[in-house]
């Protein structure tokens, strides 16, 4: 080859490789393309707040046909948002991504760019601005009364406080915090008052009020709403479900309130009381129930209430504090230093378990075993005035009767019961359960079958008494109180119960033929009772119907009986007394009875249970 030819071979590549840089220099080299309106952060969650992030392309260069994608970080397509579409120059076009793949599944939260490729110029360019999926929502959490850092307070208050610290970890920088001031033990969670807190802002300040005026006492909710920059709105707490309540967002307003002892006090031992008053003096005073006379009184500001039990009898007593214009009530047991032959058992657990107390954490929901949720004791009685559930109406009345009617008995509680060996049929002639034992541990009800069969008299009053299980764990002088269960068709000595069944008339109860009289001895008839929790056909193992008491079989229910071979009796019984091992077991599943002790039939009926309890022969009493 001549010089001449390789000199104009090595022009010829120079202008090959020279153009080829300067085609692929064009080809990567973006054109100017404008976007404007791209969201920096958007969530497609379908909760209709930044769903769509909508923007415009312009082109300043020539028109061209192009398709528009949305990239990922690793420039893989995730969404063409379109195609086809003649793109003019200085002419926005219109686009949106509602966040999804092109299989219609939403887009992971991430970091995504816009690929407009030019279809004319064979090249693609990757728009440099970026657009963040987020769905994620904020995580808040609510304090009220001190910060989430600090250690566990009670969340208490006392009526009228005007200023109410409520601490939000997780606040917008942007959005202010509306909070939601809900009520909780009144029926189920209710809203009551709603304030708003400016943005950045952790502490803010609830003035304590509802409808204009000072809340009234009870427990309280705060849930927070936050929103974060892409528009997910966080509420906290979410879920109003014992057990999955983060922070401490209860609050409880209280007056004043007391937590008495749950084991019974000997006479003449020390009575200790916690009050809580709020941090103000109080009046005391105590005097047994039924009987106005006051046995003990005094002034105090001391949360730890100290004074001598009374003497005498074995017997409930009320402690009646006050402060200001702000009262309450609790019970308190005392057991007489002399025996006696009836022990009555009153349902403390059944108090506990239906007291609506926020215990901590103070999660601003009430903890009963209805919830099926854990609480503690000891603990204060928020019920009404101060009086446990069912202390007023079932337990107070039975126990003045007794009282009255000169029967003695020794008392105690079913806590204590409990944490005993006790009862056993060797020392205990009879156990009267008074109100109703709603829940009742494993190792109790045993005993009590026991107690039965190796011949004790056991009676119960109440409706619902004995078909619920709970599991207690002691700790010296406190505890807790755990997985309550439902109720069962059978109570712990193995009667089969139909359903509480109210009428509308008040109908007269009748007695089994044949039956034993000893329970009914003076009785003329039982009349007006329109509720019943009645016994169903079958006995419990081994035992032996001596009386019964109820309403008769309708014709169809007798017809229904005879024809499934179940007609053991005529009637539905309500009241029961049956022979089960050496021993007897007394129902009475007439919720009204305790409040018809006045009338003279069903005062002949109770005292005949007392003496059968005891061992003795019934007796008319006079009218």
């Amino acid at each position: 080859m001549t010089a001449v030819a390789r000199a104009a071979f090595l022009v010829l590549v120079g202008a090959t490789f020279a153009a080829f840089f300067v085609a692929q220099r064009l080809k990567s080299s973006p054109p100017t393309i404008r976007v404007s309106g791209l969201a920096v952060l958007f969530s497609p969650n379908g909760d209709g707040r930044n769903d769509v992030n909508r923007f415009a392309l312009t082109m300043a260069k020539p028109a061209d046909d192009v398709a528009v994608d949305v990239v990922d970080a690793a420039g893989g397509r995730v969404r063409r948002v379109a195609q086809g579409v003649d793109l003019r120059p200085g002419v926005p076009l219109r686009l949106n991504w509602d966040g999804r793949r092109d299989d219609g599944r939403r887009a992971p939260d991430g970091r995504y760019r816009l690929r407009v490729t030019f279809r004319g110029q064979g090249r693609a360019a990757i728009v440099p601005s970026l657009t963040l999926v987020d769905t994620h929502p904020p995580h808040s959490t609510v304090c009220v009364g001190v910060r989430c850092t600090q250690r566990r307070t009670a969340n208490i208050v006392e009526p009228g406080t005007a200023r109410v610290p409520v601490y939000v970890k997780g606040v917008s920088r942007r959005y202010p915090t509306q909070v939601r001031v809900l009520r909780t033990d009144d029926g189920p969670p209710h809203e009551v008052a709603t304030f708003t807190g400016p943005p950045r802002a952790h502490r803010l300040l609830w003035d304590g009020r509802v409808d204009g005026r000072p809340a009234p006492p009870g427990i309280y909710l705060f849930q927070v709403r936050v929103r974060d920059r892409a528009g997910n709105v966080a509420v906290s707490p979410a879920h109003l479900q014992p057990g999955e309540i983060s922070g401490r967002p209860g609050l409880t307003i209280r007056g004043i309130a007391a937590q008495p002892p749950l084991m019974p006090v000997t006479a003449g031992a020390k009575v200790q009381v916690f009050v809580d008053a709020r941090g103000h003096g109080y009046r005391w005073s105590v005097r047994r129930i039924g009987y106005p006379q006051v046995r003990r009184h005094g002034v105090a500001r001391n949360p730890h209430l100290s004074f001598r039990a009374p003497q005498g009898n074995s017997g409930a007593y009320l402690l009646t504090l006050q402060s200001g214009t702000r009262t309450t009530r609790v019970p308190f047991l005392v057991q007489s230093q002399q025996r006696a032959r009836i022990l009555v058992v009153v349902p403390t657990i059944a108090w506990l378990g239906t007291d609506r107390v926020d215990d901590p954490p103070f999660d601003g929901l009430p903890n009963t075993l209805e919830d099926g949720g854990t609480v503690d004791w000891p603990r204060v009685f928020e019920g009404t005035g101060g009086l446990p559930a069912g202390f007023a109406d079932d337990v107070a009345p039975l126990l003045v009767f007794l009282d009255r009617h000169g029967i003695r008995y020794d008392l105690t509680s079913d806590l204590d019961l409990d944490r005993s060996s006790n009862p056993r049929a060797s020392d205990r002639d009879g156990v009267l359960l008074a109100g109703s034992e709603r829940w009742v541990t494993r190792a109790l009800a045993r005993r009590l079958r026991r107690y039965v069969s190796d011949g004790g008299r056991l009676a119960y009053f109440g409706t619902d008494t004995l078909r619920r299980g709970v599991t207690l764990t002691a700790r010296g002088d406190e505890g807790t109180l755990s997985r309550p269960t439902q109720p069962t068709a059978t109570d712990a000595l193995g009667a089969h119960l139909e359903r509480l069944r109210t009428i509308e008339r008040p109908q007269d109860i009748i007695q089994l033929d044949g039956a034993d009289q000893a329970l009914m001895t003076g009785v003329l008839g039982l009349s007006g009772f329109a509720a019943f929790e009645e016994s169903g056909p079958e006995l419990p193992a081994h035992a032996k119907l001596l009386a019964g008491v109820g309403e008769p079989l309708t014709d169809a229910e007798t017809a229904e009986a005879e024809k499934t071979g179940k007609a053991a009796r005529p009637l539905r019984p309500a009241l029961t007394e049956i022979r089960q091992g050496k021993g007897l077991a007394i129902r009475v599943g007439l919720p009204q009875w305790t409040q018809r002790l006045r009338e003279h039939d069903v005062a002949q009926v109770t005292s005949n249970i007392a003496d059968l309890l005891r061992g003795v022969k019934p007796r008319i009493r006079s009218r």
